[in-house]
Order: structure tokens, then sequence, then C-alpha cells
């Protein structure tokens, strides 16, 4: 089964790239559009719009090189979209629109415990020969929370890291697997998951539907 990554995020990239999978990236352009208020709701609803658009893709125009991607009688593609958020006091914060918001995000968590929240959605198209291309077969969704303890920092602290520049592309505004790690005092769950995608559970997900094996 070949993955299609619906997502431009490098860690993404590197964790699938980590697991020895088999993926290529095909970046979604779809316009977000919430209709729903509970965080882990919200990214099972973006993740499944990204999916969505980058399947439409396969299934409305089947490429010239499918059997060079995957092998027809037996295969497949899976694509895969993503989303991640960071909650405190059920108030979703997403990635900063500027410094004065990553800083306001910074010092709502300071000294206290946030939810992180990935959602996941899955597509898996298979070839029809009647139809003479892709269509969908199984799809499924799931999600992984993860919670955070952040020590208490100054709003210099705040101020020196946002200078960093990295907080700007992050959710949350902050980046666990970089300098923002500092202000991490322990995590309950999946680090992954933190750095913006639930690794262990995807690939148990995929797994438990034999569409790839351990063996």
């Amino acid at each position: 089964m070949l993955i299609i990554l619906a997502s431009g995020s490098p860690r993404r990239k590197e964790l699938l790239a980590q697991a020895g999978l088999n993926f290529e990236v095909i970046i979604s352009d779809v316009e977000e559009k919430i209709t729903k208020t509970k965080p882990e709701e919200v990214v099972v609803e973006l993740s499944g719009q990204k999916c969505k658009a980058v399947s439409d893709i396969f299934t409305q125009h089947t490429p010239d090189n499918l059997s060079q991607l995957i092998d027809i009688q037996s295969g497949g593609i899976i694509v895969v979209g993503a989303d991640t958020v960071v909650s405190v006091d059920n108030i979703i914060l997403g990635k900063p629109k500027d410094a004065k918001d990553a800083f306001e995000m910074l010092m709502k968590l300071s000294g206290r415990t946030h939810e992180v929240y990935t959602g996941v959605t899955c597509s898996v198209l298979q070839y029809n020969s009647f139809t003479e291309g892709l269509l969908e077969v199984d799809s499924f969704s799931f999600y992984e929370e993860t919670k955070v303890n952040m020590y208490p920092f100054s709003k210099y602290d705040a101020l020196d890291y946002i200078e960093s520049g990295e907080p700007m592309d992050k959710a949350g505004s902050y980046g666990i697997q970089g300098i923002g790690q500092r202000l991490v005092q322990s995590i309950n769950g999946d680090y992954n998951n933190v750095v913006g995608f639930p690794l262990s559970r995807f690939i148990k997900e995929l797994n438990d539907r034999d569409y790839i094996s351990y063996d």
C-alpha cells in the first residue's frame, strides 16, 4: 500500500520516514471549515477535509503511471490527513497569527497542564477494473490526546523563545521537539502526538485492518 500524506508538515514527514513507511506527499490546499466545538472533534473534522481533498484527486483522475505506483491487482493507496491543536480550558490554540498572538498563547500555558489533540483520517483507494479507476473501499478516523505539563516561565522567557522564530508555525506556539522542550516539565501520553502525528496509533490502526504488517 502506498501512503499519501496530505500534509506539508516536515515533522509528520520525518515521523513517517523514521517508521520506514512507503509514502509520498501531496499537500492539501483545502479551505478549512470548522463546524465542531470540542477539540477532539475539530481535529477529526479538519483531518477529514484534508484527506478528502487529496483523495478526490485520485478518484476523479486516475494517474497515468498508476501501475508504477501500486500493484493494481493487490495494492492500493492510503490517503492520510492529519490536524493538531493545543487546548487549554477547552479553548483551542492553533498556529499563532503573529508574535503578539504567540506571546498570549504561551502565557496561557505557563505553569499549567494542557492537552494536545491530533486527528487522523485515512481513505483507502483501490483500482476497480469495471470503472477503470480508483475507488474508495474503506475510510476511518481517530484522534489521540496527550497531556502536557509546562514549567512556570516568565514573560521574558516567552519573548526570548518567540525571538527564536520557532513558535510561529506551531499549534499552541511551541515545538516540543525543538527549543520549546525547555518549557515542558512532563507529558502523559504519546510524545509523537505532541510533535504532530500519533505514529504508533497510526501503524496499529493500519495493522489491525491488514493494510500493513509488523512482519
